[in-house]
């Protein structure tokens, strides 16, 4: 008897839908953690009083009037994604290690602490907590920049990482900048236009946070800058 050798085609199963790649997924939480700590500070005061200005008033003090909500939310966010960032960037980039690994520990750190610890509301007098709160701030805001122009520098070795490094030390020079007019507005300047410099000196560290992320996330596929 003779048999056929054809045989049967099964049937064709759909195509599962492609899932995100795994090392996309640290820059989206980056990116998503700055885009709700920016959208917290400039939209959180029209929820507060539609009365005080977001342009003469700090987003602390927006914050210390409404205590646990987006504000303290978005920036302790903001502070968790950052150290899990950190331990990222320590196991995948040599540039990281070292002072620039401790600067951003306490960016990261340094917001926890801000978002848990309230300054007082429209005071002058400032309480045993404010001043936690004030230098917990001080002290991350001028971390982060720190460590970008130390990135910057170390990055700026390799060919492949020459804008990403150009990008850090703009924004870096920026914020410190920012910071360095911020004590001024708050001592001899009266505090005078203090929540719009403030703003713009966040906008700066958060974008820098995300520029940031594209070599941890490069350096994780193994094609990135400094990958060890």
């Amino acid at each position: 008897m003779i048999t056929s050798r054809r045989g049967t085609r099964p049937f064709p199963l759909p195509r599962p839908l492609p899932l995100p790649r795994r090392r996309h997924l640290p820059e989206a939480a980056v990116w998503t953690a700055v885009a709700l700590a920016a959208g917290a500070a400039l939209w959180a005061p029209s929820d507060t009083d539609p009365d005080l200005s977001p342009l003469s008033l700090t987003i602390s003090d927006f914050a210390a009037l409404d205590r646990g909500g987006p504000i303290d939310a978005s920036m302790a966010l903001l502070g968790v994604v950052s150290l899990v960032l950190l331990g990222a960037a320590r196991r995948r980039l040599d540039a990281v290690r070292g002072l620039p690994s401790v600067l951003l520990a306490l960016w990261g750190l340094g917001l926890l602490v801000a978002a848990a610890v309230p300054t007082d509301p429209l005071v002058t007098d400032l309480g045993g907590p404010a001043y936690v709160h004030r230098y917990a701030s001080v002290l991350a805001f001028l971390a982060l920049p720190t460590a970008g122009l130390l990135l910057a520098r170390r990055l700026g070795v390799d060919p492949g990482a020459v804008r990403t490094a150009r990008l850090l030390r703009g924004l870096s020079w920026a914020a410190l900048i920012g910071a360095a007019v911020m004590a001024y507005l708050a001592g001899p300047g009266h505090r005078e236009l203090i929540g719009l410099v403030e703003r713009l000196l966040l906008g700066c560290e958060v974008v820098l946070l995300g520029v940031l992320a594209r070599p941890v996330v490069r350096a994780g596929a193994g094609r990135g800058p400094g990958a060890g």
